[in-house]
């Protein structure tokens, strides 16, 4: 169920491998939080955008749709601190040094547990960091760019699941991440997934699913499968299994789930990042004319800009996360307060200004925000060591085969289930996973 990029995948690879397939997919269209727009004479991602250079099963599965990637690289970018600029490769020197400090702090906890030292309780991210960091404005800094990496403040954040996913990052050249872009858009390689399989149904929600492979769609029809694949964003899964839909996943005993469902999941609750997308179009590219990427990070009303617009759309995406993302989408116009709070900066913007668009995520009820992150005091269990990736980044990181493996008939995918929790690496991972599963439960 689920016919988000984790979800095509899975079914791709499990008819490739000689199965029957049907995806149940609830909204009218492929892609779930992948989606592409077209503007104009262009288009833009409104969901999922970036690859990173050592993502190779994304790279992969570009080329088998005979497309390569497409550089996208907009560092280093703007920085605006209480009306002082910098650059992110000139930082303010109390900005670097806090910086410096949190990734020498990280790297050591890290290394401490892959020895199998203890590293101490799960606490929040923000709390940590106020520990380290030394200056205000460097305190800002980390959370500027954390905060746009997690996609939620800090505060929310555990300490210990960011460290997992801070693992993956250490030893990395520079200019790995973000460097990519998926060619002809996100959305658009889901919809080309998406042909290839033999039994996709849109706009078909179901009611109910049994460990035991029962589904019941829509339209209250009985189907009975060998396996089940929830590939569904980890915003929904609570609502689908418990609430909505009324599964009756039911463990040896014979009592029903409870709300609480990491038990059934072998991982701690997940909860979905606050992370709302904005993207403003003009009638020119008025940033190029600046010698300027369009990237910039700042303290006004929102986290982030990019330059969003592909082909011949002339936009800026802008990113606002976390408890300033429900104060923005409270406003009347969410649109133009960014682009006021843009034109502080950069007058020039209100006079090329066309149009906006706002893709709230939290809100959209089949995502339930933009993407997953470990909340305070339920990060995975330290006890296997962290990721350890080479320098070399033609290693392909290791599956997961553990930590989320199925329940009865029933397996679980998606961009949470996964190492690269978070990314689009992380839902073909999953499928990978998934796929590797269901072929020795035959065996």
């Amino acid at each position: 169920m689920g016919a988000g990029i984790a979800g095509l995948r899975t079914a791709m690879l499990l008819e490739k491998a000689g199965h029957q397939v049907t995806v149940f997919e609830a909204r009218d269209r492929v892609g779930g939080r992948m989606q592409t727009v077209e503007m104009g004479d262009g288009y833009y991602e409104a969901g999922g955008e970036w690859i990173d250079a050592d993502h190779h099963r994304v790279i992969r599965l570009l080329r088998e749709f005979g497309v390569a990637p497409e550089k996208s690289s907009q560092w280093p970018g703007l920085v605006v601190y209480q009306g002082e600029f910098a650059t992110e490769n000139q930082i303010w020197p109390d900005a670097a040094l806090d910086a410096d400090l949190v990734h020498e702090a990280a790297e050591a906890l890290i290394t401490k547990q892959r020895r199998g030292e203890d590293i101490g309780e799960d606490q929040p991210l923000g709390a940590w960091l106020d520990s380290i960091c030394k200056s205000e404005r460097g305190r800002w800094w980390v959370e500027a760019f954390t905060r746009s990496d997690e996609g939620e403040d800090t505060s929310q954040v555990s300490l210990l699941g960011w460290l997992e996913s801070y693992a993956h990052y250490l030893d990395r050249e520079d200019g790995v991440m973000s460097l990519y872009r998926i060619t002809g858009g996100g959305g658009k390689l889901c919809e080309r997934m998406a042909a290839k399989l033999q039994d996709l149904r849109l706009n078909s929600p179901i009611q109910h699913v049994s460990d035991q492979g029962e589904v019941i769609d829509k339209n209250g029809s009985t189907h009975l499968f060998d396996r089940v694949v929830f590939a569904l964003p980890a915003g929904c899964l609570e609502k689908v299994l418990d609430v909505e839909s009324q599964i009756s996943l039911k463990p040896q005993e014979g009592s029903f789930v409870s709300y609480d469902l990491s038990w059934v999941f072998h991982l701690p609750s997940v909860k979905m990042a606050r992370s709302v997308k904005l993207v403003l179009q003009f009638k020119n590219a008025w940033w190029r004319d600046k010698n300027w990427s369009g990237r910039m990070l700042g303290d006004l009303a929102f986290q982030q800009t990019w330059e969003i617009g592909r082909g011949n759309l002339n936009a800026l995406g802008v990113y606002v996360c976390g408890a300033e993302a429900i104060q923005l989408m409270e406003q009347p116009n969410p649109v133009d307060v960014v682009l006021k709070s843009i034109t502080q900066v950069h007058p020039e913007a209100r006079e090329s200004f066309i149009s906006g668009a706002v893709h709230d995520w939290v809100s959209d009820e089949f995502a339930g925000g933009a993407f997953p992150y470990y909340p305070v005091k339920c990060a995975p269990s330290m006890d296997k060591p962290l990721p350890n990736p080479s320098p070399d980044l033609g290693r392909e990181s290791k599956i997961n085969s553990t930590r989320f493996k199925p329940y009865g008939r029933i397996h679980f995918a998606g961009d949470w289930a996964c190492d690269w929790m978070g990314f689009i690496e992380g839902a073909l991972e999953s499928a990978e996973r998934v796929v590797e599963e269901i072929k020795n439960a035959g065996e």
